[in-house]
Order: C-alpha cells, then sequence, then structure tokens
C-alpha cells in the first residue's frame, strides 16, 4: 500500500543510520492524550497484529487527503508542520496491506477530543444522553465500541459530519527498504507571539 508521511528530517538520517523507525511518543506534542493512543494501539493489536518487541506506538501517514490519492502538496504542508526554519522530509512509503490500519482523520479528531461518534445532531443527542446516564466504568465501555466506527472509511457528508475523505494509515514501524521517494521542506509556519 502506497502512503505518505511527514516526518522530520532527523527521522530520516535515523533510518538510514538504523534501518528502521519506530514512534516516540514522548516526542510527540500529543503525548497527553495518551488515553485515546492506547486505545488506538489496542485496536491495531485485534486488527493487524502486535507490534515488534520493544514498540508501543504506531507511525502515522496518509492514504487520503481531501478525497485524493496523492502525495500532500508541501507548499501547503509547510505551513502546518514545526516552526519556521524547521526541516521535514514527506516519505512516499510501501507498507504490505496486512501491516497497516485505515481510519477516519475527522472521526479521529473527535476521538481526541474525547467525543463520541455520530452521523447527525439528534444521534448524538441520544448517545449522550444514554451515555451520561452511565457509570463511569460503563461510559468507557460505551465510548470505546463507540470509537470503533473511526475504521468505516464509507464517505458521508451531511450538515453534521465529513467523514470518508481524509483517510490516515497507522503501523508499527517504518523500514528503511519501505522508502520509495523522499521530498524534503523547510517549514514557513511562525508561530504567533503570546502575551505573558
Amino acid at each position: 500500500m502506497i502512503l505518505w508521511t511527514i516526518q522530520p528530517e532527523e527521522v530520516y538520517e535515523l533510518i538510514q543510520n538504523t534501518g528502521v523507525y519506530h514512534c516516540d511518543f514522548s516526542r510527540s506534542m500529543l503525548s497527553d492524550m495518551s488515553l485515546q493512543y492506547n486505545w488506538l494501539v489496542e485496536q491495531m493489536k485485534k486488527r493487524i497484529g502486535d507490534p515488534p518487541t520493544g514498540v508501543t506506538y504506531p507511525v502515522w501517514a496518509w492514504y487520503c487527503w481531501e478525497g485524493a490519492r496523492k502525495k500532500p502538496d508541501l507548499r501547503r504542508e509547510r505551513w502546518g508542520n514545526g516552526v519556521k526554519g524547521d526541516r521535514f522530509v514527506c516519505l512516499e512509503i510501501d507498507i504490505p496491506d496486512e501491516k497497516v490500519l485505515l481510519s477516519d482523520f475527522d472521526a479521529w479528531s473527535i476521538i481526541l477530543l474525547s467525543g463520541l461518534l455520530s452521523v447527525s445532531e439528534k444521534e448524538d443527542d441520544e448517545l449522550q444522553a444514554t451515555y451520561d446516564a452511565l457509570t463511569p466504568e460503563d461510559q468507557w465501555k460505551m465510548m470505546s465500541k463507540n470509537w470503533e466506527d473511526v475504521f468505516n472509511l464509507k464517505e458521508i457528508d451531511n450538515d453534521w459530519v465529513h467523514r470518508g475523505n481524509s483517510i490516515q494509515a497507522t503501523f508499527w514501524e517504518l523500514r528503511k527498504e519501505q522508502i520509495c521517494k523522499v521530498r524534503t521542506f523547510t517549514s514557513a509556519f511562525v508561530m504567533p507571539k503570546r502575551d505573558i
């Protein structure tokens, strides 16, 4: 399966030196969302198998962005990664299908906010009412089951939800021999100054 992953340039250098890359979740900006990532890890174990020894979290890539199966547009990506001057690579990679778990990007964004997935406002209200009436233990059971809809890649586009258009991929490791093409770019994003 052809995928595209955007990584700091030092990740590419690490792969060149060691032959393999595993996610270092401690360096992630989202490390405070371990509940959601741990849930995803369990889903990956069930759906594509256990990780290699020593691997805890997945590597992320794009399968499809805004309905298109094509490499990311780096003119756009340079504004959404890092801070001005940071160096990145966009790696076109080929990972065996059975080692990849695809999920919907927009649904995953709701999961990151600990929300429930729904396809209409009415369904959302009903789910929330059911959820609110449960014990914390049963709330988690309901939420973790509800989140499995992130793997439903059928396109839904209505006034409540937009899904199936941007598909992300997770897999346990990226090996040097899986890299097909490399493109580099420099971030142009300037962090806004904040008042102290």
